[in-house]
């Protein structure tokens, strides 16, 4: 059994892909909040995670309950909305969705107002239970379609750690490590710069508001730093370490060519919706041996991770579809390279593309085998199409409209953007980007040429 309080200095290894048993009682003895505890260890920590083996969701959270009633509300909160989204996906409409519904906002409530009556009672808070409760409360309202209450209650829990931790800069600034966070709250924050550096960009797409923040790369407007150069090793022990390392390669710390694209894929949408932008579209220009560093960084990536999946292949089970949504982010990392999409490169020599011609024949070929393990991923009768924490395939398979105008590509990319509805990753609603690539798809079928 685990001890139900959390020392602060309590460690874990994430890496090892090995995690205690979960508590198994509820902090509470009501028979109908032990029936949604349940639900939540049962159903909801695997949708979270995406099914990977995330100890902060399956473990610490769970421990959380029994030390902060808020976290165990939002636990609560968060079951009862599942619950009520599932009879939905099911097309039941019935009493039982509703009441899901409206118990969720009752619990919501109570843990809102059980953070204000913490905050208020003199004792010392714990900043980790407010960074925690913080996400709850952002995937609870982004589940409800509400994305600026969602971020602002991150931004607000944020400058309340900022406080509690006498730091002086007006932004928080983010020192990246490829190494796997130790502590709790290390966890925590790795989790915030994770669903930070997805991009704010996607808030112009998702929420209708094009206006002009086209310089804008976070949700939250930290600060990341990390190694200009990091050591990719030969082989990853598990798709755990596979994923650190491309998402630090995509996204953490370091000038980054994911957000180049999303730049690019905004500008684009917001000329479609007829917006008037402020100077030509020529993107990022970057240096030639920072393009070199990344490209020698993502290649040896790939070499590593194919070795995985070769060896997860025989097993097909959970960590193999896993490993196949990290590789599919891994290609559109090479993609976004090789078309120099959003950004330019100082030098007339793309290596990139060279490797894609060279291990794919072509940009074609490799779009064709991003959307085959797409499809592969998405029609798995084990794919959720719920929320999940992290970035995951959906802008990945959206990059590729900006790859090609080849239109049975681009048909796909729809078709797959659309089998995975309701599906949120992080930031990213399928259903939003299933409709933002119809548009887009539409525009060239549209198109006259002279």
């Amino acid at each position: 059994m685990l001890p139900e309080k959390l020392n602060p200095r309590d460690r874990w290894n994430s890496a090892l892909l090995t995690v205690p048993s979960a508590i198994s009682s509820s902090p509470r003895t009501s028979a109908e909040e032990l029936q949604y505890f349940q639900y939540f260890k049962q159903e909801s920590v695997t949708e979270l995670s995406g099914g990977w083996n995330e100890p902060l969701w399956q473990t610490y959270l769970l421990q959380a309950c029994h030390e902060a009633p808020f976290i165990y509300n939002m636990v609560l909160t968060l079951a009862a909305q599942g619950r009520s989204e599932r009879l939905k996906r099911g097309t039941d409409l019935s009493d039982a969705s509703h009441y899901h519904e409206m118990y969720s906002m009752k619990q919501y409530s109570s843990s809102l107002r059980d953070i204000r009556q913490y905050l208020a009672s003199g004792n010392q808070p714990d900043i980790r239970m407010f960074l925690l409760a913080s996400l709850l409360i952002f995937i609870f309202e982004f589940k409800q379609g509400n994305l600026d209450t969602a971020v602002k209650q991150v931004r607000s829990t944020l400058a309340l750690f900022k406080n509690m931790r006498s730091i002086k800069s007006p932004v928080i600034v983010y020192n990246h490590d490829i190494r796997c966070p130790e502590t709790l709250e290390e966890v925590i924050i790795d989790m915030v710069a994770r669903l930070d550096k997805q991009g704010f960009l996607l808030h112009s797409i998702q929420s209708g508001k094009s206006d002009n923040k086209v310089a804008a790369t976070t949700v939250l407007g930290m600060i990341h730093r990390s190694p200009d150069y990091i050591a990719i090793p030969d082989d990853f022990p598990n798709v755990f370490t596979a994923r650190r390392y491309i998402s630090f390669l995509q996204y953490w710390g370091r000038p980054n060519f994911a957000n180049d694209a999303i730049k690019h894929a905004l500008r684009h949408i917001q000329e479609l919706h007829g917006k008037e932008l402020n100077g030509p579209d020529l993107g990022r220009l970057v240096p030639a041996q920072e393009f070199l560093d990344r490209f020698v960084e993502t290649k040896q990536w790939h070499s590593a991770m194919d070795k995985l999946l070769k060896r997860l292949k025989q097993g097909r089970n959970s960590e193999y579809r896993c490993a196949l949504s990290v590789k599919i982010q891994g290609l559109a990392t090479l993609l976004v390279m090789a078309c120099e999409t959003g950004f330019r490169i100082d030098t007339s020599r793309n290596m990139a593309l060279e490797e894609v011609r060279n291990t794919y024949g072509s940009v074609r070929g490799l779009c064709e085998e991003m959307l085959h393990l797409g499809m592969l991923v998405v029609y798995d009768p084990e794919f959720v199409r719920c929320y999940v924490f992290d970035f995951g395939i959906i802008v990945c398979i959206f990059i590729i409209l900006f790859a090609t105008y080849d239109h049975d590509l681009e048909d796909q990319v729809v078709q797959i953007l659309k089998a995975m509805r309701p599906r949120k990753e992080g930031v990213w609603d399928s259903s939003v980007m299933a409709g933002a690539a119809e548009m887009i798809v539409r525009s060239r079928t549209s198109t006259t040429i002279v």
